[in-house]
């Protein structure tokens, strides 16, 4: 949906702005915020909700897991430690 600019929007968005517009609907008094279209691109994706699937995650994971050192032959050692092995 696309509506247009109100004089007085226009006239607050030529200005310098500290802080976010408020946009007021005079009969609910419900408040909305006025921004650009690209601090609501780069925001966009804070707002949707896309499925994720954390195993799309373990790659990266074990990428940055072997960065660290966790494969490192000397951490064979606790592998014992670990209560979920069999003897």
């Amino acid at each position: 949906m696309t509506l247009e600019l109100s004089d007085k929007q226009r006239e607050a968005l030529g200005r310098p702005v500290v802080g976010p517009i408020y946009v007021v609907d005079p009969v609910t008094h419900a408040r909305y915020v006025l921004l650009p279209d690209a601090a609501y691109e780069r925001a966009r994706a804070l707002f949707e909700e896309v499925p994720f699937d954390v195993s799309e995650a373990y790659p990266l994971m074990d990428e940055v897991a072997r960065k660290e050192g966790w494969d490192a032959p000397e951490l064979d050692a606790y592998d014992h430690l670990d209560p979920r092995r069999a003897p």
